[in-house]
């Protein structure tokens, strides 16, 4: 939708949206390092009767990885020329990360996200939320709003005090104060509509 809807040649409209994405792939990146670096290795040493689901989550990690670069590749491409040989391609590269990713979602969810409940603690499950969020600060203060907004839009009232429990302090303030806005804004400049479908 945002990238096929994209004028040839309208590098303005390239480049707002190519930087979307480029921010969408920086969050996908730290969510998983922090899950490589803090989980896996848990679980790999607490559960070794399932290391088979935890190698699983790795592989499916690197193939991910893999999709990533390609996309990042076409992502700089179309930004700077609007191409719509080059949009084609990255519509393509962007569905393909999509389905690896929602692949791997829901394995983890169905066959890994138990194994995170029964074994790894809460204080370890907080540290891995707050380093998959660490990179919010090093951002502006309106896209470290946006994220929150993005993490927050399809969640439960009890997922979204769990999620805000996991984000640092200083933009979990900010949110509190002028997230709604600041997110509405964003999603009105990039979709049309602050109600618009995310496609």
């Amino acid at each position: 939708y945002l990238i096929g809807g994209v004028a040839a040649d309208d590098k303005t409209r390239s480049g707002l949206i190519a930087t979307h994405l480029g921010h969408m792939l920086a969050a996908l990146h730290h969510h998983h390092a922090a899950e490589e670096d803090l989980l896996w290795p848990k679980l790999h040493t607490r559960v070794s009767l399932r290391d088979n689901d935890v190698v699983r989550m790795e592989d499916q990690h690197a193939g991910i990885a893999e999709s990533v670069e390609k996309v990042e590749s076409l992502r700089v491409l179309w930004a700077t020329s609007a191409e719509p040989r080059f949009a084609g391609q990255l519509r393509a590269a962007v569905e393909e990360l999509a389905a690896n990713v929602n692949e791997h979602l829901e394995d983890e969810e169905r066959n890994v996200v138990p194994l995170i409940n029964e074994h790894v603690n809460a204080d370890e499950w907080a540290e891995c939320l707050e380093r998959g969020a660490a990179f919010l600060p090093k951002m502006n203060v309106r896209m470290a709003l946006v994220f929150v907004g993005l993490v927050l839009q399809d969640a439960t009232p009890a997922e979204q005090q769990l999620l805000l429990a996991g984000i640092p302090l200083p933009p979990r303030v900010l949110w509190r104060l002028f997230g709604k806005r600041t997110f509405e804004s964003y999603r009105t400049t990039l979709y049309g509509s602050a109600d618009a479908p995310q496609r």
